[in-house]
């Protein structure tokens, strides 16, 4: 019998509070229409955790905390679920990060995530609010999605919830945000948060020449972007992952909202990407393997974890 166990990213919804102008999501009417009821998604859940063997789930979207028709409501009825996972046999829990754009996050939803939520990412890709704004980060009733970010790393650090930072590097930022990255740290230190760490993603080309034409940056400018930013956060102890656009491919394996898998052969797009079968209708990750050409080295090192 097989003894690995696997960690997995799922877009448990596409739908999202926020328009983000670099952010490609199958949201169209015919497709949200497709999104598992909150049944079935606790019925994918407990799939992935018994069949095939996950011990380490990213909750994401769109936005994880809409889902249902009163948010967050249905994500707090999901949390509750999840918590029959949590278990103190290390090789059986079940870890959860969430990532999440927060505007949904309040005293409340943050007192469910505790004791079943291990790590919150969420995105920062400046301290300018104007250029917030411009991306796409912007919400009714919050007046800074920053300020917003800030004040959140504060509550997850009261109910020791660990808070990581994301942030997406296109031609909108790859120049400033090396300037800003040790002001956004002390901005959330002093609100009393912490960053336990913080990866930055080139942008990813969708095959969507108007997005990828106002965002997309070569993997020169992406290197230079590192540099300046590992020189600027050398003085603190905060882990720093630059994903580029060949990890991202080799490692894309994302669970969809209607069940499938979303995975890229070395010849494919964004737009030639493969889809399995609902998830659930795979008795182990032997079977999923055998019946799709997925490359199961590169799935192993990226998606296997090592209890």
């Amino acid at each position: 019998m097989n003894s690995s166990y696997y960690k997995g990213y799922w877009m448990v919804t596409n739908r999202c509070n926020l328009s983000c102008s670099y952010c490609v999501l199958e949201n169209a009417p015919h497709q949200k229409k497709l999104e598992l009821s909150l049944d079935a998604k606790k019925e994918l859940l407990a799939h992935l955790y018994h069949k095939l063997r996950f011990r380490r789930l990213t909750l994401s979207g769109g936005e994880i905390s809409i889902i249902g028709k009163k948010p967050p409501h249905d994500f707090i009825e999901l949390l509750s679920y999840i918590r029959q996972f949590r278990l103190d046999d290390v090789k059986q829990n079940l870890e959860i990060e969430i990532y999440t754009n927060g505007i949904y996050l309040d005293e409340k939803v943050v007192d469910a995530m505790s004791g079943v939520v291990d790590m919150v990412a969420m995105t920062i890709d400046s301290e300018d609010n104007n250029l917030l704004n411009e991306i796409g980060r912007r919400y009714k009733g919050i007046d800074s999605y920053y300020k917003h970010i800030v004040h959140l790393s504060q509550l997850l650090a009261k109910k020791n919830i660990t808070f990581k930072l994301h942030s997406v590097i296109s031609q909108k930022n790859y120049l400033t945000l090396p300037n800003e990255v040790e002001n956004i740290i002390y901005s959330i230190e002093k609100a009393k948060g912490k960053v336990a760490c913080w990866k930055f993603f080139q942008y990813m080309s969708y095959d969507a020449p108007e997005k990828d034409n106002a965002h997309a940056i070569s993997n020169e400018l992406y290197q230079q972007f590192q540099a300046k930013t590992q020189q600027a956060l050398a003085r603190y102890e905060i882990p720093l992952h630059f994903k580029d656009n060949k990890e991202m491919n080799a490692s894309l394996f994302n669970i969809l909202s209607y069940g499938n898998a979303q995975y890229m052969r070395s010849s494919d797009t964004w737009s030639t990407s493969q889809r399995t079968h609902d998830l659930r209708c795979y008795q182990s990750m032997e079977e999923l393997f055998a019946k799709h050409d997925i490359n199961e080295t590169l799935f192993r090192q990226f998606h296997e974890i090592q209890r």
